[in-house]
C-alpha cells in the first residue's frame, strides 16, 4: 500500500551493529582469555585472596569523586559556553553517572550522547549545542591528561617513560594549542573540510574564559583522582608503587576504556595496567588483579 514505510530499509543496519557488537565482545573475550593464558594462576588466585576488602569500597567513592569532578567540569563548560539554563550541579552528577552506566556498554560513547541529548535545553533546546559541549568536555579531558602525565614524568621519572624538562615545555605549549584550537574552532570552522566544519559550526561561541580555564583545572583534577583509583588498587598488591608513579600510569591505562573494538575497553585497559607496571617491576597477576 502507498504511504508505508519500507521495512527492508529500516532494518539494513541491524546486521551490522549486531556484528560490531559480536566483534566488541570477541576482542575483549580473547583479551581476557589471552592475560589469563600468559598469567600463573595459582599466583593470580592468591594475588585476589591477598586483596584487602576495603578496597573496593574506598576505588567506588573514589569513582564517585571522579563523576562529580566531571558534573563541576560539565557546568563550568556550560558557564563558558554561554548556556541560557545550566541543571543544578546534583542532576549533573546524576547525568553523569547514567553516562558512565552507558558508556560501559558496546560502543563507549553511548552516554555521551545522552548527556549531549538531555543538556540541550541548557541552550534552548538547541540538540547539536549540548552535544558539541559534551564533545569539547571529553577533548578537554584528554588534555587534563596530557598535561598531567606529561608533568608527572618529567618530575618523577619511571623507568622506561621519563621526560625531560623540555618535553615538560613541550607538552605544556602542545595543550596549550590545543586549548586555543577549542576556543577559537568556531571562528574558523568555514575554512576547514565540511565535515569537521559543520560540526566546529554548532558549537556555541565562547563567552566565559574564567570558567574555562576552570574547567581545565578540574580536568587535571578529574584524572589525578583517577589515579588515586587506581593507586588503591594497586598499592595493597604492590608495596613498592608510589603514588606518583599511579598519578601517571592509571589514568594512561583508564583511558582505554575508549577502545572501540572492545566492549569499554575491557581487556585492553587490563594489558595496559598489566604493561605499565610491569615497567615497575609489578608481577602480572598483581596488576591483572588491581585492574
Amino acid at each position: 500500500m502507498m504511504g508505508e514505510p519500507d521495512p527492508p530499509a529500516a532494518d539494513s543496519r541491524k546486521p551490522r551493529v549486531s556484528r560490531l557488537m559480536l566483534v566488541q565482545v570477541g576482542l575483549t573475550l580473547a583479551a581476557f582469555a589471552y592475560l589469563i593464558h600468559i598469567s600463573d594462576v595459582d599466583a593470580l588466585l592468591r594475588s585476589f585472596r591477598s586483596a584487602p576488602l576495603w578496597g573496593v569500597p574506598a576505588q567506588v567513592l573514589t569513582l564517585f569523586a571522579v563523576m562529580f569532578a566531571g558534573a563541576v567540569r560539565w557546568r563550568f563548560l556550560l558557564s563558558a559556553y554561554g548556556a541560557r539554563l545550566k541543571p543544578p550541579l546534583l542532576r549533573l552528577f546524576k547525568l553523569q553517572l547514567i553516562g558512565l552506566f552507558y558508556n560501559l556498554m558496546p560502543g563507549a560513547v553511548g552516554g555521551d550522547v545522552i548527556r549531549g541529548v538531555v543538556s540541550r535545553d541548557a541552550f534552548g533546546d538547541r540538540l547539536s549545542a549540548g552535544l558539541a559541549v559534551v564533545f569539547v568536555e571529553r577533548v578537554l579531558g584528554l588534555i587534563g591528561l596530557m598535561f598531567l602525565v606529561v608533568a608527572v614524568l618529567a618530575l618523577h621519572p619511571i623507568r622506561g617513560l621519563g621526560l625531560s624538562t623540555w618535553v615538560l615545555a613541550l607538552g605544556v605549549v602542545g595543550c596549550g594549542c590545543a586549548l586555543a584550537g577549542i576556543a577559537l574552532a568556531r571562528r574558523f570552522a568555514d575554512k576547514l573540510p565540511r565535515v569537521i566544519g559543520t560540526q566546529l559550526q554548532d558549537l556555541p561561541a565562547l563567552s566565559n574564559l574564567p570558567a574555562f580555564g576552570l574547567a581545565l583545572i578540574v580536568s587535571i583534577t578529574n584524572q589525578a583522582l583517577v589515579g588515586v583509583m587506581g593507586h588503591l588498587a594497586i598499592a595493597p598488591l604492590a608495596p613498592q608503587v608510589q603514588l606518583l608513579d599511579s598519578l601517571a600510569l592509571a589514568p594512561l591505562a583508564f583511558a582505554a576504556i575508549f577502545f572501540p573494538l572492545t566492549v569499554a575497553g575491557a581487556g585492553t585497559r587490563d594489558a595496559a595496567m598489566v604493561a605499565l607496571y610491569g615497567m615497575l617491576g609489578v608481577p602480572r597477576a598483581q596488576a591483572l588483579t588491581a585492574s
